[in-house]
């Protein structure tokens, strides 16, 4: 049985904040990825730098910021023009929306626009950071096979986008609209098929939580950002996102065949086993490091994940 054998080097520095005026430090580092023949759910365990870091005032769909140039963070704000994705978020890292991110629409020299901020925050000075999005460049190889390896992303209602890999970059499943600049969000785990590659990410581990999105309508492919050690099922701290005996997910065997290893449910405090008994402490179940698991829930949600500095 073949396995994903994944190297890591991490490497702390200070990371400097790109076009704001404030400045930030994380732990830096790099992670292999050596994925064999077939399909696995690949997670990046990293985030992008800090662009900025401080605090922000909601007003309506925008937080107060400063010290970017006028519509630098749009989503059309390409060489080529591609508007299609967003191309930057802003996250809250405190409080009782941490882990909350929103896709940057727009920005003037003293705010960003976003989607779907929640009205209790309207008027509240939050803490906040902005980064760039990781997309599927950020996971092209070299070894990848041109118009053969590819990427299916599970979309909200459950359909699935298809991205092929060419020319150093993506393209979508009429093999010529680019797509490389495709989103994978914090905690989402797109399906890589192919003959066996090397990935290497790079960036910077996540200090905060996450809030990953889970969805009624889809199989939810998801994992923890941790790139530097497996994490242990009892860690996930996700049971009490899952609706008692009801919601679950499978874990899976990283031999390019998606065999299942393992399948747990909640009890809303307690991960619970296939046959519904608490995973005891001790417990060494547990999902690989930059891997994903399948999770199904009756209603759309939230998984609040633990950094990976909290597990």
């Amino acid at each position: 049985m073949k396995k994903l054998n994944i190297a890591l080097a991490i490497l702390v520095s200070a990371v400097m904040a790109g076009n704001a005026a404030t400045a930030t430090s994380g732990i830096v580092g790099y992670s292999k990825i050596s994925a064999p023949s077939g399909t696995v759910a690949i997670v990046p365990g990293f985030v992008k730098a800090a662009k900025f870091t401080g605090t922000a005032t909601v007003t309506g769909q925008s937080f107060g910021v400063s010290g970017f140039s006028v519509g630098v963070l749009n989503p059309s704000a390409h060489s080529d023009g591609r508007p299609n994705y967003p191309t930057h978020y802003i996250e809250i890292t405190s409080g009782t929306y941490e882990g909350f991110l929103f896709d940057i629409l727009s920005n003037s020299g003293t705010s960003v626009t976003a989607a779907n901020i929640p009205s209790a925050i309207n008027g509240q000075t939050v803490s906040v950071v902005i980064r760039s999005h990781i997309t599927l460049d950020d996971i092209a190889s070299t070894s990848m096979a041109e118009y053969s390896d590819a990427v299916n992303l599970i979309n909200p209602d459950g359909s699935a986008s298809t991205r092929y890999y060419a020319a150093g970059s993506w393209v979508a499943e009429d093999y010529s609209t680019a797509a490389g600049h495709t989103v994978i969000y914090p905690g989402q785990a797109v399906l890589l098929s192919s003959g066996g590659v090397t990935i290497t990410t790079t960036g910077v581990v996540k200090t905060t939580k996450t809030a990953v999105p889970l969805y009624a309508a889809a199989v939810n492919y998801v994992g923890p950002l941790s790139p530097s050690n497996d994490t242990g099922v009892n860690k996930l701290q996700i049971a009490s996102s899952m609706v008692p005996y009801s919601d679950g997910f499978n874990q899976f065997a990283s031999d390019g065949f998606m065999t299942t290893t393992g399948t747990f449910y909640s009890d809303g405090t307690d991960i619970l086993d296939a046959g519904y008994n608490p995973l005891p402490p001790t417990a060494t179940d547990s999902i690989k490091i930059n891997t994903g698991f399948a999770l199904s829930v009756q209603s759309d949600g939230y998984w609040i994940m633990p950094s990976p500095l909290d597990r």
